[in-house]
């Protein structure tokens, strides 16, 4: 009876550590683009944790891209970028932008979590942002048409 207590115990421990560890922090998007994933950066947040909520305001996304060294993604022109979030963000609230060299920022449009990436070459980083009921947050990435 004891050894039944105990394991009880410890797998709602460990059940309870999951969904803590998952629900602490917002959730990684995966992009990919033409079989390609593409590395993804944190920018700014707010976040109500299990136990704690915080809010953290990060360096600009084209500043986030030279801290964390993130390699630029060759890309064909015209290409089709998909968004996916292990946890789904609330109905309309995925956005993106693209900050061109001049870091002037536009809207990129999006069709459903896909956005199709300009037909110009050049180099664009993006910034993506998305709200959950815990939260928003926002991610940068850079990719390079060619």
């Amino acid at each position: 009876m004891k050894k039944v207590l105990i394991s009880l115990l410890a797998v709602a421990v460990l059940v309870g550590g999951l969904y803590f560890a998952s629900n602490s922090e917002p959730p990684k998007p995966v992009i990919t683009i033409e079989n390609k994933t593409v590395k993804v950066a944190q920018g700014s947040y707010c976040w109500n944790g299990l136990i704690n909520a915080q809010c953290v305001d990060k360096i600009s996304p084209p500043d986030l891209i030279k801290h964390h060294e993130i390699k630029t993604v060759v890309v064909s022109p015209g290409a089709e970028l998909k968004i996916k979030f292990n946890r789904k963000p609330l109905e309309n609230t995925l956005n993106a932008s693209i900050w061109f060299s001049n870091n002037e920022v536009e809207n990129a449009p999006l069709n459903e979590n896909v956005l199709s990436v300009p037909k110009e070459k050049g180099v664009y980083i993006y910034s993506i942002s998305a709200y959950w009921e815990k939260g928003s947050s926002s991610y940068v990435f850079i990719i390079e048409v060619k």
